[in-house]
């Protein structure tokens, strides 16, 4: 009993010393999933079900990005041999992922994809300067450790936004009336 004890003691401090870091993670992927809001409202769902897609989607896009981080940290804390401290790397990158709080400016017509291409850009040059300049990388270093974890939070990201926009459509589909024959 007394190591499962230690175990969540060394949990619930280490949650404590990332409250920043997954807070911010949990804003971007909040922010991600408000870039569906007028899908969802197009959809003619109510509240309720709207406010739970989002937080489930948000919840979904921060572990996609937690996931990320954490490749990161491990790749750096393997390859490059620099002392990695979990708690403190997560609340760094969390910084480096806050241009995507203004992902919800993706669901602008017209300028949306612009928007969302550019953001994406930030978050992997942030990520690389943040390996450049806290650890001492070169570029090159760092943009082979960092780009896995941006390659695997981007398809992540993809696979969510095609099964919420394919669920979406479905719902969508069921709601309309078919039409049996020619017009």
């Amino acid at each position: 009993m007394t190591v499962a004890r230690q175990a969540l003691d060394a949990l619930g401090a280490w949650l404590v010393q990332t409250d920043v870091g997954l807070g911010l993670l949990f804003l971007v992927g909040l922010s991600m999933s408000l870039s569906h809001v007028f899908a969802l409202l197009a959809n003619r769902l109510n509240a309720r079900q709207i406010l739970t897609h989002l937080l489930l989607d948000g919840l979904m896009l921060s572990v996609a990005f937690l996931l990320s981080s954490t490749i990161d940290m491990v790749l750096l804390a393997t390859y490059a041999s620099a002392p990695v401290h979990p708690s403190a790397f997560i609340n760094s990158i969390a910084t480096c992922l806050l241009p995507a709080v203004l992902y919800l400016l993706v669901a602008a017509p017209y300028v949306g994809e612009l928007i969302g291409l550019v953001i994406w850009v930030l978050l992997h040059l942030n990520v690389l300067s943040l390996l450049h300049v806290r650890f001492g990388l070169p570029y090159g270093e760092a943009l082979s450790l960092a780009s896995p974890g941006y390659l695997v939070a981007v398809v992540l990201v993809g696979l969510l936004f095609r099964q919420s926009w394919r669920a979406g459509y479905s719902t969508l589909a069921s709601q309309l009336p078919s039409h049996g024959g020619a017009p």
